[in-house]
């Protein structure tokens, strides 16, 4: 049975964090290939600054460009409404038979995961993977991994060491002016250039200078 990671997010922007943790995570569970979702409406958080899928996914698409493992899927963008992880689950299940899907979370995203939408339907088709960023990280979801067992789903923490990188400081450097190496792929800082992203309103392109 083939295996396939799926690491879904708003990615406004996609960052160095989102990527370290993809590659960590992969590495440790012996998984030959991530695919990447941008989410069209996130069911779970309000998103700041949205850029517009066609840019999320543009963005996702340079990232990968790092890895040969990447891949990007814009099955959630073509499906339009709240992006909810089971029936994106479903529609994988559809095209890529014999996979075995595993589900890369971050912290929150996992102490969280319980109260998705059809929550119980996820745990039966997907694994579940979480990185713990630091010791504190790892007691915590480990616990909570117990009490998601007890619910039926599978799952793993693997220690990872990522930097903490957050879209929300990506955008406010980038509204400074201050450069966003070492936070993003180069690719996808000319991208956020090129395209005005993310600065602000009352400035607008001028303030890119």
């Amino acid at each position: 049975m083939e295996k396939l990671g799926i690491f879904g997010g708003t990615f406004n922007p996609i960052h160095n964090g989102h990527l370290s943790l993809c590659v960590q995570l992969a590495d440790a569970l012996k998984i030959p290939r991530v695919l990447l979702i941008p989410t069209a409406i996130p069911p779970h958080k309000r998103a700041k600054e949205l850029a517009s899928g066609q840019q999320r996914f543009a963005m996702c698409r340079l990232a990968a460009e790092a890895d040969a493992r990447f891949a990007v899927s814009d099955l959630e963008l073509r499906r339009r409404g709240s992006s909810y992880t089971v029936e994106t689950l479903r529609q994988l299940e559809a095209m890529y038979p014999n996979t075995r899907f595993y589900l890369f979370l971050g912290t929150d995203m996992f102490l969280t995961v319980q109260s998705w939408y059809l929550a119980q339907e996820i745990f039966k088709r997907a694994f579940l993977v979480a990185g713990a960023r630091h010791e504190g990280d790892e007691r915590l979801i480990k616990a909570h991994l117990v009490r998601l067992k007890e619910l039926g789903a599978q799952g793993e923490i693997i220690p990872c060491r990522v930097r903490e990188i957050s879209s929300t400081q990506v955008r406010a450097m980038r509204k400074k002016g201050d450069s966003l190496k070492g936070l993003v792929p180069p690719a996808v800082e000319e991208y956020i250039k090129s395209n005005g992203l993310y600065l602000p309103k009352e400035d607008g392109e001028d303030a890119d200078g």
